[in-house]
């Protein structure tokens, strides 16, 4: 096997680590952290969410999608693949759930304070729109290993 296709086949798959990793591990405390009401916690733990999205998960998201796609034309199996365009897909489902309605959920329970009792169903629609956005990127994993085709 040719050498740089197994180099970028290591980074995808270690930035994917990373990526889905990160947000399963932040989707995992936060929710404890709500269900244990640890409001301060909660709030800083919220702000550092926006952090490592930022500086891991995203930056590690388009690593995965530019080694991805270097593999894809290194070992010529073409775009037009229902494995390939599924994992494109996946990719800006996820992106667009993080960029617009997860982050705005995130804004909503920022502004809130501890005690309010809004704050309650917000916090249950984050945990909501982090298990979908987990459960796209679980489907692309699947797509990625099993290679379904037309």
């Amino acid at each position: 096997m040719d050498a740089l296709y197994l180099l970028l086949k290591f980074v995808h798959i270690a930035a994917v680590v990373v990526w889905i990793g990160g947000l399963l591990a932040l989707a995992v405390i936060t929710a404890r952290l709500a269900r244990a009401g640890e409001g301060d916690a909660l709030a800083a733990m919220r702000r550092q969410n926006r952090f490592f999205g930022q500086v891991v998960v995203g930056p590690a998201g388009g690593v995965a999608l530019l080694a991805g796609l270097a593999m894809v034309g290194q070992a010529g199996w073409g775009f037009g693949s229902l494995w390939v365009v599924w994992g494109l897909v996946g990719f800006v489902v996820s992106m667009l759930l993080g960029a617009v309605p997860i982050r705005r959920a995130g804004e909503a329970v920022d502004a809130l304070a501890p005690d309010d009792p809004r704050l309650a169903p917000l916090q249950s629609r984050l945990a909501t729109l982090s298990a979908v956005n987990l459960l796209v990127l679980a489907s692309v994993v699947w797509a990625m290993v099993f290679k379904p085709t037309l």
